[in-house]
């Protein structure tokens, strides 16, 4: 069967779990999304018809004249027991510690763990990406990288920081992202992942420059 290049819109959150899934299974997204359409339409036709046969009534069993002349006679209720008053603690002597608590201290909250930074190259040149956002565009006053050539957007792409992980997002650009020969957009960033904006490669790595 033949394939047509479609768009659509869909949530930030939503793309990354198909990104995060395609790479658990060695995929590409467009796969992910085809196998979960297919799957979908196949469920709809093997469902069963909503009608369902309605139970038989199951009548209803009227009580003996014996049975009902019985009565439960109501069990005794109790009064509840006093609660115990706690021992009152003696007061600790002038100039001494009170006694250690019995209790178990109460753990500390453990600390949030942070990202590391990005180290973006380009043209002989590192950044260091260690922000929630940092764009790529033409414009010097828009952007944290500017890149003087036209057929860069003035807001091209930027690098988002989500959950300690880095990603690639395009800014609605002209000419869009590209890896390996393919336009991409809110793509995870890996250890050496390179990508092109134009005729200019971005190339990224979690490692310091030395």
């Amino acid at each position: 069967m033949g394939r047509t290049l479609r768009q659509f819109t869909c949530r930030d959150d939503l793309w990354d779990r198909v990104e995060a899934l395609a790479q658990r299974r060695g995929m590409t997204p467009d796969d992910v999304i085809q196998a979960a359409l297919v799957q979908l339409f196949s469920r709809r036709n093997d469902a069963p018809s909503p009608t369902a046969p309605t139970p038989a009534a199951v009548p209803a069993v009227r009580p003996t004249p014996a049975a009902a002349a019985v009565r439960t006679a109501p069990a005794p209720q109790r009064a509840p027991l006093p609660a115990p008053t706690p021992a009152a603690r003696p007061a600790a002597p002038p100039g001494r510690l009170p006694p250690p608590s019995s209790r178990a201290p109460t753990p500390a909250a453990a600390p949030v763990a942070m990202s590391r930074p990005l180290y973006l190259y380009f043209e002989g040149q590192v950044y260091e990406v260690n922000q929630d956002q940092f764009v790529i565009g033409r414009g010097s006053k828009y952007s944290d990288l500017p890149i003087k050539d036209a057929n860069i957007s003035r807001r091209h792409c930027a690098i988002v920081r989500r959950n300690g992980q880095y990603y690639i997002k395009d800014l609605e650009s002209t000419n869009g992202v590209e890896f390996n020969g393919q336009r991409v957009d809110n793509h995870l960033i890996q250890e050496g992942t390179v990508y092109r904006l134009c005729d200019h490669e971005l190339r990224f790595s979690f490692i310091p420059p030395s």
